[in-house]
């Protein structure tokens, strides 16, 4: 929910993104609105499979046929990225707004040194003015996501660093331009809690050096607590519950969110058995015209046989849920 006495670094309404499926076609992002301000670290949660990434993926352009994206309303900065074609799309990607992916491993490509990919970006964007001048800036970047002797380590390729090293320099890599936007999606995968730590600090630090926005995509409602101003949860490609980190944490307005809780181990409680949520997320299709946690949910009503839309409940807060209020307070 946006608050009307500011305008946001980037504002999304009534997102959809659909892919032809053997059952029929599949939305796999329903209808999501939310936005992101600046200096902001909007928190994204759920589930392989939310739709998560593809929400981020359809607001770059970067889904192809025979996906299908539609929106209402995409802004960034004033921009509506609607009217723009391919090309002015292009040109904000990875200069305005970056993303890293998944899987440093994958991402990087294997074949091409660090100083190449890191200063390809910085020219392409217009960013630096000659190879000297980008290299510099390579190794200006790759220092400040801690990447020791960085000016030795410019000309060496991804396999020859480890793990948490490669995540850095794919950070490094969507840096490069000094975007005001990054789109960190799953940025701890298969990496060690220690270097999962690392690797969210170096984040939440380079957000305040740099003074950006951060969306930080992932599975684990952990992960956002301590970095996240405000959390989406997202579930078969629905936003089910968005509000201020603190309270959604504290104070669960959905079901699956307490689900969610309810499934993390937590140090501060280690006598606290672990509540996996029943059942399965749907799979990728038609969906019949009600709550899509129902067969999941413990406290289901007749109410939810039918589509439940994304309602406020104070505070900035929302909830899909016929049981917001009695979920969130009761």
């Amino acid at each position: 929910m946006t608050d009307a006495s500011r305008t946001p670094l980037l504002e999304v309404r009534g997102l959809t993104t659909i892919f032809p499926t053997r059952a029929g076609p599949a939305r796999v992002v329903d209808d999501v609105s939310f936005h992101v301000d600046e200096g902001e670290c909007l928190g994204v949660v759920g589930e392989s499979g939310s739709g998560k990434s593809i929400t981020f993926l359809s607001v770059l352009g970067l889904v192809r046929p025979p996906g299908k994206v539609s929106a209402e309303r995409m802004m960034f900065a004033g921009q509506d990225l609607l009217a723009l074609g391919e090309r002015a799309r292009r040109a904000i990607r990875g200069r305005d707004i970056a993303i890293t992916m998944q899987d440093a491993l994958t991402a990087l490509n294997p074949a091409l040194t660090v100083a190449t990919q890191i200063t390809e970006v910085m020219l392409a964007h217009d960013r630096a003015g000659s190879m000297d001048e980008a290299r510099a800036a390579a190794v200006e970047m790759m220092r400040l996501v801690g990447i020791p002797a960085a000016a030795k380590r410019l000309d060496d390729y991804p396999h020859q660093f480890s793990g948490g090293m490669r995540q850095r320099i794919m950070i490094a890599t969507a840096l490069a331009c000094r975007p005001r936007l990054l789109i960190a999606d799953e940025p701890t995968t298969a990496l060690d809690v220690t270097i999962q730590a690392q690797v969210l600090e170096l984040i939440a630090e380079l957000r305040r050096e740099l003074r950006m926005s951060v969306v930080l995509i992932t599975h684990d409602l952990g992960v956002v607590v301590e970095q996240a101003d405000r959390i989406m949860v997202m579930y078969a490609g629905q936003v089910v519950e968005e509000g201020a980190a603190r309270e959604v944490i504290e104070d669960a307005a959905h079901p699956y969110t307490a689900g969610l809780l309810a499934s993390m181990p937590s140090l501060d409680t280690l006598d606290r058995p672990i509540h996996p949520i029943r059942g399965q997320a749907p799979m990728p299709g038609p969906m019949p015209p009600l709550c899509r946690f129902l067969d999941r949910c413990e406290r289901t009503t007749e109410a939810c046989r039918k589509s439940v839309p994304l309602q406020p409940i104070g505070g900035g807060r929302a909830s899909r849920c016929v049981w917001a209020e009695e979920v969130a307070h009761g």
